[in-house]
């Protein structure tokens, strides 16, 4: 059976609203009351609701973002080998800034999207590889993994979010990528976290946020 495709209008309202989502989410996070979203994209909640419910729009721009992750991985592995990771670093946490949702993008479960499951895929084996070419070129640490990144991502997005100015968390940043630098030490490190540790803060959702961005709460 085909799929009627959508009017122009019915278009242009859908990509209004993933537009609006992406900013409500970077400011105050992806369990925000999906009002705020639909007066930032200026429609009513029930024309929202007609396109999205909460699930389906996180999902959309969520595999947005991934697909951005994936070039930016891209653009970071035609850099110089000593350069390439600490680049795709440094702008990951910079991304992280001014996004308060971003850690979702990775981490969040997204079982019925295969999209967001092909690019998660895409964006860590490219991960791999900018971590292999910083190994052999003598800037990277071994036994760092993707997951390492993420942890240097909220890191400085809770020095940031916890300081005010930008000396904190460019400090922080600079101490952790020190850290991961092939000079730091020949000590293992630990085992890394699994990606669910990552999604959920250990004391729980803020007060009055919903404890998932996809809950119907």
């Amino acid at each position: 059976m085909s799929v009627k495709p959508l009017r122009r209008d019915a278009m242009e309202s859908r990509a209004r609203i993933i537009s609006a989502a992406r900013v409500v989410f970077a400011e105050h996070g992806c369990e925000v009351p999906l009002a705020e979203v639909a007066a930032a994209a200026g429609v009513g909640v029930a024309t929202l609701s007609r396109h999205f419910d909460r699930a389906q729009l996180v999902q959309a721009v969520i595999e947005q973002r991934l697909q951005e992750h994936v070039n930016t991985a891209d653009d970071a592995l035609a850099l110089a080998p000593e350069e390439a990771v600490l680049s795709y670093v440094r702008g990951l946490c910079a991304r992280g800034l001014v996004d308060r949702s971003l850690i979702r993008t990775f981490t969040l479960p997204l079982p019925d999207s295969q999209i967001a499951g092909r690019l998660r895929r895409q964006l860590r084996q490219r991960q791999l590889k900018l971590i292999s070419a910083g190994q052999d070129a003598g800037v990277l640490r071994a036994g760092v993994v993707p997951e390492d990144l993420l942890l240097v991502l909220l890191a400085v997005q809770c020095s940031r979010e916890s300081t005010t100015g930008d000396a904190a968390w460019e400090r922080t940043l600079a101490i952790l990528l020190a850290g991961l630098s092939d000079a730091a030490t020949d000590r293992e490190l630990p085992s890394p976290p699994r990606l669910d540790d990552l999604s959920q803060p250990a004391n729980g959702p803020r007060p009055g946020r919903r404890p998932s961005p996809l809950s119907k709460s």
